[in-house]
C-alpha cells in the first residue's frame, strides 16, 4: 500500500521558532487579526538553557505586546523579585549594583527571574488562545527553497510549508541561517552550558557573574528561582572552546573548585538533572536581518548584547517589530527585500547595542595578557567604595555615552576616595 502524501500547508506568514521572539511576532500579527502558521521543533513545554533573567528591558518589551502577561505571571507566582546583581573579580570582593523599582515606583521589583520553561508555555499559551495562530509543535524545518513568491519549506517528516514570508525565529539554530547565506561565524559566538541546583547557598533577592582567568572571555552566572533553586550558567567564547578542546562539564566542576567564594556557596548544593548547551550569537556587528520574503527576529539576528548577555528584550522587541512589518507587507502585498528592508532601519533605531565596543573587546580577551589586564583592573575597582553607585548611575542613564565623555566620571571612579552617591 502506498505511503501518504505528506501534507502541504499554505500560509502568507509562517514563523519558525516559538520562543519569545516568534510568540511576539505571532501575537502582534493576532492583534490584527492575521492568521498565521507558527512551527517549532520542540514539543511545548520544553528546557531552554537561559541566564533566566527579566531586565527592565524585557518587562517593558512584554507590557508593549500585551500587559497582561507580567500580571499572569506574578498571579501564578512565576516571578521571583531580583534586587541586586554581584560581580565577582578574581580577589572574591563583589562589585554589587543595586536595581532601582521599576518606572520609579517604590517596591515594584525592575528585574526578575523566571524559569524559561514556564515563561516560554505561557506565552505559547497565548498565541494558541488568539484563535488565528495554527501552531505545529515538534515540526522540525530541515530545509527552504526559494520560491516566487515566498519560500517552500520541508520538515524531517515530509511536510511542506509554501509561504510568501518567512520570519526566522530560531534562536541559537544556524541552519536556515546557512541555507540563507547568514551563518554567524564562531568567532562571533559564544557557547554555555546550564544547570540546575538545589541547596545551593544564595542569596534569593540577587545574582551572580564570577569571573576567572581559565573561562575568559566568559563568565559563570548564579540567578536564583522562585522555587528556590538556582539556575548556574557557564559561558564561554565559542572560538576558544573549540580551538582549546575544552569540555565545558570539566571546565565548570574545576572553575567552580578553584573560586574559594563559590566552592563555599557549592559545599550542600546537588544538582538536578541533566546539564544542557546553547549556542548565543553575540552582537558585535549589524548583520542582515530582512531580504525577498524573509525576515530574521530574535537571536538568530545575533542581537545577544556582548557585554550583559542580554537577549531576551531584543529577541521580543525584534518579534514585534516583525510581526508589525508582516502585516505592513501583507497589506500591501509587497514581500520584497526593498519593501522589508523597513524592518531592519526601525529594529536597529529601537535596538542599540554596543556593536563596536564588543568586536574590539572580544578579539583582546582572547589574549591572556588583556584578559589578566581586565581582571586586575575589577580588582582595583571592588576595592572603591565609590564603585557600586556609580555603576548603577551608568547602568541607567538613558545615555551612557555622556556619562563616559565626562573626565570627571573616571576620576571619581579612579582616584576619589570618598563614597560617591
Amino acid at each position: 500500500m502506498p505511503a501518504p502524501k505528506a501534507e502541504t500547508i499554505q500560509t502568507e506568514v509562517c514563523i519558525v521558532g516559538a520562543g519569545p521572539a516568534g510568540s511576539a511576532a505571532s501575537l502582534t500579527l493576532s492583534k490584527k487579526g492575521i492568521p498565521h502558521l507558527v512551527v517549532d521543533a520542540e514539543v511545548f513545554p520544553r528546557n531552554k538553557p537561559c541566564g533566566d533573567i527579566l531586565t527592565t528591558g524585557v518587562l517593558r518589551a512584554l507590557n508593549q505586546i500585551d500587559p497582561e502577561i507580567l500580571t499572569e505571571m506574578k498571579q501564578k507566582g512565576l516571578l521571583n523579585p531580583i534586587w541586586h546583581t554581584l560581580t565577582y573579580p578574581p580577589n572574591g570582593k563583589p562589585i554589587n549594583i543595586d536595581f532601582l523599582p521599576f518606572d520609579g515606583k517604590k517596591g515594584e521589583p525592575g528585574c526578575f527571574s523566571v524559569s524559561r520553561r514556564e515563561m516560554d508555555m505561557l506565552l505559547v499559551n497565548k498565541l494558541l488562545a488568539s484563535g488565528f495562530a495554527d501552531f505545529r509543535q515538534g515540526f522540525r524545518v530541515t530545509s527552504l527553497k526559494k520560491t516566487d513568491p515566498g519560500f517552500e519549506l520541508c520538515s524531517d517528516s515530509g511536510e511542506v510549508i509554501q509561504t510568501k514570508l518567512l520570519i526566522i525565529a530560531t534562536g541559537s539554530g544556524n541552519s536556515l541561517l546557512k541555507q540563507l547565506g547568514l551563518e554567524i561565524p564562531k568567532s562571533e559566538s559564544a557557547i554555555g552550558i546550564r544547570g540546575h541546583f538545589e541547596g545551593l547557598d544564595w542569596n534569593l533577592q540577587e545574582t551572580g557573574l564570577f569571573l576567572h582567568p581559565d573561562i575568559m572571555p566568559g563568565g559563570l552566572y548564579v540567578t536564583p528561582l522562585p522555587d528556590g533553586t538556582c539556575n548556574v550558567n557557564l559561558v564561554m567564547s565559542l572560538n576558544k572552546v573549540s580551538d582549546a578542546g575544552i569540555s565545558l562539564r570539566e571546565r565548570f566542576d574545576s572553575v567552580v573548585k578553584s573560586i574559594d567564594v563559590l566552592n563555599r556557596k557549592f559545599t550542600n548544593a546537588k544538582r538536578i538533572g541533566n546539564f544542557e548547551g546553547s549556542m548565543l550569537f553575540l552582537g558585535t556587528r549589524r548583520r542582515i536581518v530582512a531580504g525577498d520574503s524573509y525576515l530574521v527576529a530574535g537571536d538568530s539576528a545575533g542581537l545577544i548584547e556582548f557585554f550583559s548577555g542580554n537577549g531576551i528584550p531584543q529577541a521580543i522587541t525584534s518579534g514585534r517589530i516583525a510581526g508589525e512589518t508582516a502585516i505592513s507587507a501583507i497589506e500591501n502585498q509587497n514581500f520584497s527585500a526593498g519593501f522589508l528592508s523597513d524592518y531592519e532601519y526601525k529594529l536597529y533605531q529601537k535596538i542599540k547595542l554596543n556593536y563596536a565596543g564588543g568586536r574590539i573587546v572580544l578579539p583582546l580577551l582572547h589574549k591572556p595578557y588583556y584578559s589578566k589586564l581586565v581582571l586586575k583592573f575589577l580588582n582595583f575597582l571592588s576595592g572603591r567604595p565609590q564603585t557600586n553607585a556609580m555603576l548603577r548611575d551608568l547602568l541607567y542613564e538613558k545615555n551612557p555615552g555622556k556619562i563616559l565623555r565626562k573626565p570627571g566620571f573616571y576620576y571619581k571612579l579612579l582616584f576619589k576616595r570618598e563614597p560617591v552617591g
